[in-house]
């Protein structure tokens, strides 16, 4: 009777902590939104970076505060760690970025003008 009651209690024991498990295990907590990025690939000696930097930064800041961007010297960082589509070959490349992961891409510089509404088009499709 007792290796009975013995094997019970185990059992409960058993069930009680994975079941307890299984809650931990899927409360993720509450869902994180989807996080969108651009990720401007550039070189310090690039004359249109520098053109990219003065002509749209100040325009960027103020209209796409919503949508962060940073900068990324292609020159001092791997860029392989990113886990782009492909490589980098040209210098400006503006990569949209959501969760982690490349959306889209523009590459090179074509102006203030051209550059907003090809990624007004990309943050589009994203949204």
């Amino acid at each position: 009777m007792r290796s009975v009651i013995f094997v019970a209690a185990v059992v409960v024991v058993l069930v009680s902590a994975w079941t307890a498990f299984s809650r931990a295990a899927l409360d993720l907590g509450p869902a994180r939104p989807p996080t969108t990025e651009v990720i401007v690939f550039e070189h310090a000696d690039s004359v249109h970076c520098r053109i990219f930097r003065r002509d749209v930064l100040p325009q960027y800041r103020q209209s796409m505060r919503d949508v962060p961007l940073r900068f990324v010297d292609v020159a001092k960082t791997d860029t392989a760690a990113f886990g782009l589509k492909g490589r980098i070959g040209t210098v400006p490349t503006a990569v949209v970025m959501r969760d982690g992961r490349e959306v889209d891409r523009i590459v090179g510089y074509w102006g203030p003008t051209n550059f907003f509404i090809l990624l007004s088009h990309i943050l589009a499709r994203v949204e």
